[in-house]
């Protein structure tokens, strides 16, 4: 009797068509000698960031009879995002104390991260309290961090300052200070200098710890100024240098015609994130942020409840949060048919990160099977999920040949060699595009006393930019 086993699992991204690790932006591949010719490549541990923040409402998110609205996205934030203006607007327009508000906003989430954005801009409007410089930063900073926020990031925008950075880095604690571009003026490409300013934003970047995209969607929506490729390139272009790449979710339509702030924000957000990853600039960051808020612009809720009994993100802020981090953390499930599969190979799972494989000889001298693996993501199938595979084949290898492949493709120096198949692109796990993986197993000798049993673990990583994320699951087989 045969049933497949539905195993709870995985993560990782990479790149498709490529398929190789390798190649990557910011991976710094860790050599591992094998006894065989070909090199085992390791990926570099990252941790993807998610700071959310809001406008004008900010008591919204602040107010504790909202937390069950946005109960998920809450817990599993980074932290808040927030910038000069809305520190401003706090201070000098709220209806309460402004460091009461910041220990409230502080309150609204679990994590204590903080991400600050400011400006070389010196004047947020004409009133006498309007003023914007090194003094409002510390002066935020302050109200922030008596919050008991952690502020860990900050960005500066239009130019740079060595005096403003020094000051954003080191005013009571140590962060990042990030360049604030706007990837619509770069012509498409960051490094070249057909474009006037390139080369000073480069500058800007390599002076501070790195880059922050501004993001109206608005232009992400009708590429304004070549946006995506242009921020596609400030990514690789950051962490070429080793430095920290953020990119900004803003629902701002730009006054760009035919995107709907307010109907598209979800939609169009899931865009950038999915054509970041497949175009190889998965950022270290994401911010959301809803400059250019509009009145009608919900706030929540994170999710609801579909006709199919499927928990769906909402087109809201939150929603917005909500599906990102869940597509940054969340592990495919695997399912693998157990039991007398057939007539020489028996399949046990032991527990819900192990299965035995046995095999008998068949009429061909030969102890094999092929092993199907089905990944997807039924455990939360309106999320769309891209993580990264990854294998290390243990004990007696020398007995046998271990290979993988996908529809016909051979993907075992993707899997074993090459860091791990990052599923994104045409490899990307949805609801409707569940990846079929087959484990070939097959032993060099038609001799029992010659096998030894061999270990595959099977590793996953969550997303390329999230590879601290992972989770293992073994395969044991033996020849019996």
């Amino acid at each position: 009797m045969k049933h497949t086993k539905i195993v709870s699992l995985f993560t990782f991204s990479l790149l498709f068509p490529c398929l190789m690790i390798a190649s990557c932006n910011k991976i710094n591949l860790t050599n591992i000698p094998t006894s065989s010719v070909k090199t085992v490549q390791k990926l570099p541990e990252r941790e993807v960031k998610v700071y959310i923040g809001i406008a004008d409402r900010w008591h919204d998110i602040d107010d504790s009879a909202n937390y069950s609205k946005w109960s998920y996205v809450r817990e599993n934030a980074a932290g808040f995002y927030t910038n000069f203006i809305q520190m401003w607007q706090n201070s000098y327009q709220n209806s309460q104390d402004p460091q009461k508000s910041c220990d409230n906003m502080r309150k609204a989430f679990l994590k204590n991260g903080c991400f600050f954005e400011t400006s070389m801009e010196t004047q947020v409007n004409d009133s006498p309290d309007g003023i914007n410089n090194e003094s409002t930063d510390k002066k935020y900073i302050d109200l922030l961090i008596n919050a008991g926020f952690s502020v860990d990031e900050t960005s500066l925008n239009y130019g740079v300052d060595v005096q403003r950075i020094k000051t954003l880095r080191t005013y009571d604690g140590t962060r990042s200070c990030l360049t604030l571009v706007g990837p619509w003026t770069v012509g498409g490409n960051i490094l070249s200098d057909g474009t006037i300013g390139n080369k000073q934003i480069r500058d800007n970047i390599i002076i501070t710890d790195g880059m922050e995209t501004d993001g109206p969607l608005g232009f992400w929506y009708n590429d304004s100024g070549e946006m995506r490729e242009g921020s596609y390139s400030l990514v690789n272009f950051v962490e070429n240098q080793n430095k920290t790449s953020a990119v900004m979710l803003a629902p701002y339509d730009a006054g760009v015609e035919g995107y709907n702030q307010t109907r598209d924000y979800l939609t169009i957000s899931k865009q950038c994130v999915l054509e970041h990853e497949d175009n190889n600039a998965s950022p270290d960051i994401w911010t959301i942020w809803t400059y250019g808020e509009l009145s009608d612009e919900p706030t929540f809720p994170e999710s609801f409840v579909d006709s199919l009994g499927e928990t769906e993100p909402a087109n809201t802020l939150m929603g917005v949060g909500y599906w990102l981090i869940k597509h940054l953390n969340s592990f495919p499930k695997l399912g693998i048919t157990i039991g007398n599969v057939n007539n020489n190979v028996a399949v046990k799972a032991t527990n819900d990160s192990t299965t035995e494989v046995s095999i008998s000889k068949g009429s061909n001298g030969a102890f094999e099977y092929n092993m199907p693996i089905l990944l997807s993501n039924d455990g939360d199938p309106q999320i769309e999920i891209s993580p990264v595979i990854y294998a290390t084949v243990d004990g007696g290898s020398k007995d046998w040949n271990i290979s993988f492949n996908i529809a016909g493709k051979d993907l075992t120096d993707e899997i074993v060699y090459n860091g791990g198949l990052n599923c994104i692109n045409n490899f990307r796990i949805s609801k409707t595009n569940k990846l079929s993986l087959i484990l070939n197993i097959k032993s060099k000798s038609s001799n029992i006393s010659m096998l030894s049993p061999v270990s595959i673990k099977i590793e996953t990583m969550s997303n390329i930019s999230n590879t601290r994320n992972n989770k293992s699951y073994t395969v044991g087989i033996k020849a019996s």
